[in-house]
């Protein structure tokens, strides 16, 4: 290809033309390098952050496969071990008397040297030369001189390499010689054996630890610290008898000098720190020959797996399958699985599958000796530990996967009743509107039989009748057996235990009723000025459907709506007259109802004595919605009111001293309309930044900043709408700068769902692990506060505080073992407030039946600078869950039974009740099930765990009554009968949803179809006959025996219906 110009050039101009082109083009380069160096740039930056002494550091474990070699930890802070605990078991090395193991402890004695990672010291500067490097060829230099940035890069080439062979740790010169740079003995307490050596190095940027047991490499018979193996006759009478004990490593027989003396390596092992499992020996050589013996075994598999397929097909063609079958392997041993115990897997890919196809086949059991002892680890690992049962009580969970591969869902849209025959039979069901609202679960439920109970009586259309009447008025049907338990009139006895009383939870009534004056009317006015048709169709517009999914409500699981938040916020900026109109209808009576409630078990657990000194303080309480718009103050003025009433009902209520009420409203047109429903309040546009703004005075401003703080902080719905996790901490933090640290409240509040929950938790993982200080003794081997962490956190400077509700533990929450988002989670810890939908919102939704909404939403109430705990002395443990567990029924005894006491247990159990404390409770996190004879709840204890306990009617008469009337939510105070762990759903951090994996199944089946289609075109094409495709298995995948017999059916279906076009 040839370039003409025309008209010609003469060739010095086109001389000048090119070497113009050519600078251009140079100039192109350089200027889009310098955007890949600001990349580098940050990559850099990453790289230091990494090596940078930043507290907690990490921990790395050392553990050794199936022994006890070795097991403990290390904590590397930037270059440094600041922490390690290490315990030995090697037959070279001499214990110490009356333990196994060698203990090997860093010291933490000031005056201990420091065991700092020279490797890593060269990388953290290299880091830094090659940021020197990259801020001069951007803003010191020439960025457009050729030159210039060509040695810069060099220079940068050269000290990323450097910087790469420290991190692998290739040569000798690198990782230094092990006689010269072992660790000293006095870095450790006790110091180390005389004849160890402890040599920490980097290779192929993971840590490795060398510990070698050395022998002087000169005869002797004196006791020393290199001659261990000694006898009274100057020899050792094991060598004399069955040879002298060869170890070998590549340093056996090579001489070194250490400290002074010549010795040689009687034992050398590795290990590679920060893995699962590391090698505890040192091989001599490679094992190529296992390698390549492995191999050829799988590949014998693989050519016995080719040549029964094609015996199959061939037996297929013949008609012999049927009467044959056993002359094939189909549903024999298989052969991969039978070597893989003992040569291993193929690679770390199949084994990975096999675990994960177990998982699926089986779900959450598995059967036992179906995995071998390293597969069983790894699905330990990802699972959790395994729950054992037969093959014989799974089937009905293989045939449910069965209908699931083709297609049917057995539990969607379907009701199946007894036929009386031992079998099932559908019932036909008449699709209604869709409620709002979740059924509990029912499954895992614990028998418990009750001796006392008589048989069941049949229930009669009129006793069916009565039943849905009670249930209508929220009541239930008293049979005759249970009269004895009911109060009769005119009984001076309380309904309920005190114990109880003081657990339960929520409003009183149930069901939230939204203020007329306050909130129902002066909305409704404002909305008169607009058309109904108008708003209804902003606010579906807005909030993504009829029933406003996207508003405060959570519709149902069985809807699949999508869990995002709600596309209005408070704080934005621009919002139109009738979004504002529509914010005011769907998103305020969901947020007075969710927050009131709240709001309401905060009162009761810090008492009116709480309420009533913030009353009276000089110039009121100060309280700031940060997220709600104003509801969250006309809930609060709500709870006041009332308090007043309680107070002095011939008060009247313009005395109340409201104090200051602060609203963070960021459009006009919202704050115009909210000012109208808030009187003495202040709007902020934003909230303040107290996370970025320096606490103390400088040289050039000696000023201390000011900062406004609250004594009760309400923010719905303000942490979900931020996707990044570290945008999501700073939130928190900067509200919790906002809560007055004398016994301020921060209350966090999001939507019932997963999502929701997640955001919740991640909130209080963050405040327990970095603010508040934990006073509480470990409880669990899961919790957050372990032994390591403990130390980690005396660097934190953490102030007193306190979770006033949902949770009794200030514990690792038991619904988020695993943090941040999840696919596939079945428990999260929610709550339900039912409240009675305003007229306009009636209006918005098309409501023809209900007029009542069941909010669920997650929350979080903590108090800043109090600690409960400390004050009155108690703690929230697994002694806490024991005394709940027994139940405290004899406490708060009637007058009568408390005058038969004697003044010692009188006095006594005065003391008991002035110990009792409703925060040391478990929590009723689902709503209970009561059945005939028994009740069933799922709490979380004190200790962070989630226990199913069973209260039937023979455990006590005060107990069952109670709890017969709980309510999700409250705490139990009168102990249970059983008490078992309940398996919480807590999904998978990568993975796909249900929906997602049927329509992955339904597309897969439609892609089948459509190739077997194509391959009888194809066949009727070329006159030939077509053949079945079926999927081939793939590598490491596990094949249940009912998906080869439905392979097998079709192979027979298909051949069949060939012979009679044959014939």
């Amino acid at each position: 290809m040839a370039t003409w110009a025309y008209p010609p050039l003469p060739p010095a101009r086109l001389e000048q033309e090119v070497e113009s082109t050519l600078a251009k083009e140079l100039e192109w380069l350089l200027r889009s390098l310098q955007d890949s160096l600001v990349s580098l740039r940050e990559g850099l930056h990453e790289c230091a952050a990494l090596l940078a002494p930043k507290e907690p550091g990490s921990t790395l474990v050392l553990s050794s496969l199936r022994s006890e070699n070795v097991k403990g930890y290390v904590t590397r802070v930037g270059t440094q071990i600041v922490k390690g605990d290490i315990q030995l078991r090697l037959s070279s090395l001499a214990s110490v008397r009356g333990s196994a193991n060698t203990r090997l402890c860093l010291s933490n004695a000031s005056e201990a040297p420091e065991l700092v990672l020279d490797q890593l010291v060269s990388v953290k500067n290299l880091v830094n030369q090659s940021l020197d490097i990259v801020d001069v060829s951007t803003w010191t230099g020439d960025p457009l001189n050729a030159g210039f940035i060509f040695s810069q890069l060099h220079l940068l080439r050269e000290t990323i390499t450097e910087a790469r062979q420290m991190l692998k740790g290739e040569s000798d010169k690198v990782k230094q010689k092990w006689w010269e740079a072992s660790a000293a003995e006095n870095m450790f307490d006790p110091p180390l054996p005389p004849c160890l050596s402890f040599h920490l190095t980097i290779a192929d940027s993971a840590l490795v630890l060398h510990l070698r047991t050395l022998e002087s490499s000169t005869p002797t018979h004196t006791p020393t610290a290199f001659a261990s193996d000694i006898s009274l006759t100057g020899f050792n009478i094991r060598d004399r008898l069955f040879g002298t004990r060869h170890r070998p490593h590549d340093e056996a027989g090579d001489v070194f000098t250490w400290k002074g003396d010549e010795v040689k390596v009687k034992e050398k092992v590795r290990w590679t720190i920060g893995s699962r499992y590391s090698s505890s020996a040192t091989p001599a050589l490679p094992d190529a020959t296992h390698a390549e013996r492995k191999d050829a075994v799988y590949a014998l598999i693989d050519e016995i797996n080719q040549n029964e397929a094609a015996m199959a097909d061939i037996m297929e063609e013949l008609d012999l399958l049927d009467d044959f079958d056993q002359a094939l392997n189909l549903d024999g041993l298989e052969y991969e699985h039978a070597f893989s115990q003992t040569i291993g897997h193929r690679d770390q890919e199949t084994l990975e599958g096999r675990v994960r196809m177990a998982r699926q086949e089986f779900r959450e059991y598995l059967p036992p000796d179906y995995l071998n002892a390293r597969e069983t680890e790894l699905y330990t690992r990802l699972y959790g530990e395994p729950i054992y049962r037969d093959l014989d009580s799974i089937q009905p969970d293989l045939e449910l996967a069965e209908e699931l591969e083709e297609g049917q869902d057995p539990a969607a849209d379907q009701l199946y009743r007894e036929d009386g025959q031992g079998g099932w039979e559908e019932v036909e069901m008449v699709e209604e509107e869709l409620e709002l609202e979740l059924e509990p679960e029912e499954d895992d439920i614990p028998v418990v039989y009750d001796m006392e109970a008589g048989p069941e009586v049949p229930e009669t259309d009129a006793m069916r009748r009565t039943r849905e009447i009670a249930e209508q008025l929220g009541g239930e049907v008293m049979l005759e057996q249970f009269q004895d338990e009911a109060v009769p009139d005119g009984n001076d006895n309380p309904r309920f235990h005190p114990t109880t009383e003081l657990g339960r939870s929520g409003t009183n009534p149930s069901t939230v009723f939204l203020p007329n004056d306050s909130l129902v009317k002066p909305i409704s006015m404002i909305l008169s000025d607009f058309s109904n048709k108008h708003l209804q169709e902003t606010a579906r517009r807005v909030f993504k459907g009829q029933y406003l999914p996207l508003s405060v409500t959570t519709p149902p699981r069985s809807v699949q709506a999508p869990q995002l938040p709600s596309p209005l916020e408070a704080s934005q900026r621009h919002m139109s007259e009738m979004e504002s109109n529509a914010y005011l209808a769907a998103m305020y009576p969901g947020f007075y109802a969710s927050v009131l409630s709240v709001l309401v078990e905060v009162r009761k657990r810090l008492g009116t004595d709480w309420l009533r000194g913030l009353m009276a303080k000089e110039e009121g309480p100060s309280v700031l919605d940060a997220s709600a718009g104003g509801a969250g103050i006309i809930a609060w003025r709500e709870i006041m009111r009332a308090e007043w009433e309680a107070m002095d009902p011939e008060r009247p209520f313009s005395e109340i001293p409201i104090g200051k009420s602060t609203v963070v409203v960021g459009s006009n047109s919202l704050r115009a309309r909210a000012s109208a429903l808030l009187h003495n309040t202040t709007f902020l546009p934003r909230l303040p930044d107290y996370v970025h703004l320096r606490e103390n005075a400088t040289l050039d401003d000696d000023r201390a900043p000011k900062r406004k703080q609250f004594d009760i902080v309400i923010a719905p719905h303000s942490i979900h709408p931020i996707d990044e996790e570290y945008l999501r901490k700073e939130h928190v933090k900067n509200l919790w700068q906002l809560v007055n640290p004398n016994g301020g409240i921060l209350i966090l509040l999001e939507k019932g769902h997963q999502r929701g929950f997640e955001a919740i938790a991640g909130a209080r993982d963050m405040l327990l692990k970095r603010v508040i200080r934990n006073t509480d003794l470990k409880t669990s081997d899961e919790d957050i506060a372990s032994e390591e962490d403990a130390e980690d956190d005396l660097d934190l400077d953490k102030e007193p505080g306190m979770i006033i509700a949902p949770c009794t533990n200030h514990a690792q929450c038991p619904m988020y073992r695993v943090p941040g988002h999840t696919v596939g989670r079945g428990d999260w810890c929610h709550f339900k407030q039912r409240y009675i939908r305003p007229p306009f919102l009636q209006r918005i939704i098309d409501a023809k039946t209900h007029n009542h909404e069941d909010l669920r939403f997650s929350y979080l109430a903590v108090q800043r600078g109090v600690d409960l705990r400390e004050e009155k002395g108690f703690k929230q443990d697994r002694v806490a869950k024991f005394h709940a567990a027994k139940g405290y029924e004899h406490l708060f005894p009637d007058p009568q039974t408390r005058a038969a006491m004697s003044e010692e247990e009188q006095q006594k159990l005065a003391e008991q009740e002035a110990q009792f404390e409703p925060l040391t409770l478990p929590r009723i996190v689902y709503p209970p099930l009561k059945r005939r004879g028994h009740v069933t709840f799922d709490i979380c204890t004190p200790d962070a765990q989630i226990e199913r306990w069973t209260v039937p009617r023979s455990f006590s008469r005060q107990a069952y009554r109670d709890v017969r009337k709980s309510q999700w939510g409250d705490l139990w105070a009168l102990g249970s009968k059983t008490q078992i762990e309940r398996k919480v759903k807590l999904g998978t951090k990568h993975g796909l949803s249900k929906k997602d994996r049927l329509e992955a199944r339904a597309a897969a089946r439609e892609a089948a179809k459509d190739a077997q289609e194509e391959e009888e075109a194809d066949a009727a094409a070329q006159d030939r006959k077509p053949e079945l495709l079926i999927p081939k298995r793939k590598k490491g995948e596990k094949i249940p025996s009912w998906k080869k017999h439905q392979d097998k059916k079709k192979v027979r279906q298909h051949y069949s219906q060939l012979k009679p076009a044959d014939s």
